[in-house]
């Protein structure tokens, strides 16, 4: 019998080299030492990895610059092994990473945040515009009595994100590039965020906390299961965008 190492095996060991972790690759002696020929693969390992987190998380690249952002690039390449082969699926988690470094948090304590947002762009951009327009029309004719069993269906490109910080004001005054703006928000005051796609791209912007509350619910309950004083940003919510379309659900 063979004791030779399954491909299951070499590819486990060959992650954990890239990751500067302990390896038993069968590497042969050759004119270089087997850990100076592994730092190749290394090198373009954490590069490539670098170069598509900054694609995915440009706002956060610009608020602190090219060699912060490569140090935390690198950082969380090789704390944070790939979970699927295609390098156009990572990058989850990048929030987490900047949030355990608390030098980069006292500096700028809403970069965690801007991280989370833009990895919800990401699947944000995902989905395909919803090209049907919500049913106003029929919404109206929905007779009184029918109107606590209505279940409206949220737009599956939908997320929503709770921030202590101005999020959504920091990530606009970033990609418009107005230092302005950006040097007059108010870290103080929290934001709501609503991301969604439609016929114009990702639209990104503040909504009330009830506004959220109130798509968050939807997605739970029909309207005579969500609190009364959350059904007034119904018509806001639809002017957004947010819902697709209604159901009346079955009553007993």
């Amino acid at each position: 019998m063979s004791d030779s190492p399954s491909l299951a095996s070499l590819q486990q060991q060959f992650s954990q080299a890239l990751h500067y972790q302990t390896y038993a690759l069968p590497v042969e002696e050759g004119v270089a030492e087997p850990d100076a020929l592994l730092q190749v693969y290394r090198n373009n390992f954490v590069m490539t990895l670098s170069e598509y987190l900054e694609v995915v998380y440009p706002v956060v690249h610009a608020l602190v610059g090219e060699d912060c952002f490569n140090a935390l690039a690198r950082h969380h390449v090789l704390n944070t092994p790939m979970l699927d082969a295609r390098a156009d699926q990572y990058g989850d988690g990048f929030d987490a990473t900047i949030n355990a470094i608390p030098n980069i948090i006292d500096a700028v304590p809403y970069l965690a945040d801007i991280a989370t947002l833009e990895w919800l762009i990401q699947a944000v951009n995902k989905h395909a515009s919803c090209a049907t327009d919500f049913p106003l029309d029929a919404l109206a004719q929905v007779a009184p009595e029918d109107f606590d069993a209505l279940k409206l269906t949220v737009a599956p490109s939908v997320r929503l994100l709770q921030s202590r910080f101005p999020a959504a004001s920091i990530w606009h005054a970033v990609t418009d590039n107005d230092g302005s703006a950006l040097q007059a928000l108010d870290l103080s005051e929290s934001e709501t965020v609503l991301l969604l796609m439609n016929e114009q791209g990702i639209q990104l912007q503040a909504i009330d906390a009830e506004e959220a509350s109130l798509i968050v619910a939807s997605n739970e309950s029909t309207l005579g299961g969500i609190d009364p004083e959350l059904l007034k940003h119904i018509a806001p919510a639809v002017q957004r965008g947010v819902f697709e379309h209604f159901d009346i659900a079955d009553q007993p």
